[in-house]
């Protein structure tokens, strides 16, 4: 009889097995949310990771269907509020590796508070937001991120400039910032890989368009677009992540890949870690009993 610890089952299958079947997946063909799924399944497929490993939470909007697509735990949450709910389960049980799965403006309009203070924060949770310029599932009003290399000589209260989550995540002091592209999920699967391994938080903002309502902004614009971070890049330099921002810009381009990655020295936690302890002897029965 063997003494040799079981092998892991492989992950490949386990992440697909009662996802699709029970979940119809109701993205529009073409949508940038597919690569991520795609790019998705093989990152956390290289980590070795089981589904009982990983907390999946998704907010309103197309992107957030992608933990239903997944035979993984997951968590629906309100507009704007999956970082908010990431960071409640992180605390509650800070071996779980947590992910919210989010779009644009669900992350950068409503959410755009809980963005920054996260970032600030610097818990361990990873964050993709599919970006994509619009709010797709209400038809197509454009998102703060909308508009993203179009020349208009005017805008207005209603209409203003897309801001750069890149350049936000920065000035609010995250430890790790990069960006991918959809039409490239196994690059896209690295950049994945590289966040769900940092020790805080993890933010990419992965370039997903959405076929329907943004003609602008679509996989052969970003194609010509695109370039990836070059191979002598510092990301621990923060200074150069500006630059490298700052060169990006002035040429019309977007970077693809870690842009800033400097994880933080932590103090011990002295809240969290005693919970199980204080909760030990404490009677949950009169609690339960109320549901039954």
């Amino acid at each position: 009889m063997s003494t040799q610890p079981a092998a892991k089952a492989p992950a490949s299958k386990i992440w697909e097995e009662n996802a699709t079947p029970r979940h119809r997946i109701q993205w529009c063909p073409g949508c940038g949310d597919y690569g991520v799924l795609s790019a998705l399944k093989m990152a956390l497929t290289r980590l070795e990771l089981m589904p009982h490993e990983v907390l999946l939470i998704g907010g309103i909007g197309c992107s957030g269907q992608i933990r239903n697509y997944l035979n993984g735990n997951g968590f629906h949450g309100t507009h704007g509020g999956p970082l908010a709910y990431a960071v409640g389960v992180k605390m509650a049980n800070p071996d779980l590796r947590v992910m919210a799965l989010a779009g644009d403006g669900d992350t950068f309009a409503i959410g755009v508070e809980n963005f920054v203070h996260t970032c600030r924060r610097d818990p361990e949770v990873t964050l993709i937001v599919m970006d994509n310029g619009v709010y797709g599932l209400t038809t197509g009003q454009r998102s703060p991120t909308g508009g993203l290399g179009q020349d208009q000589p005017e805008w207005s209260e209603e209409d203003p400039p897309p801001f750069s989550p890149l350049r936000l995540a920065l000035s609010a002091g995250a430890t790790f910032v990069a960006q991918s592209f959809s039409g490239d999920p196994k690059h896209a699967a690295e950049v994945y890989v590289e966040a769900m391994e940092h020790p805080g938080f993890a933010f990419v903002n992965d370039f997903s368009p959405c076929v329907t309502y943004n003609k602008f902004n679509t996989y052969e614009w970003f194609k010509e677009r695109v370039e990836p971070v070059p191979a002598d890049h510092d990301p621990s330099d923060l200074e150069a992540a500006w630059e490298l921002l700052a060169d990006f810009r002035r040429r019309g381009r977007s970077p693809l890949g870690v842009i800033y990655r400097n994880p933080r020295k932590r103090k011990i936690y002295k809240r969290v870690p005693i919970w199980p302890q204080e909760l030990e002897n404490i009677d949950l029965e009169p609690m339960l009993r109320g549901f039954r």
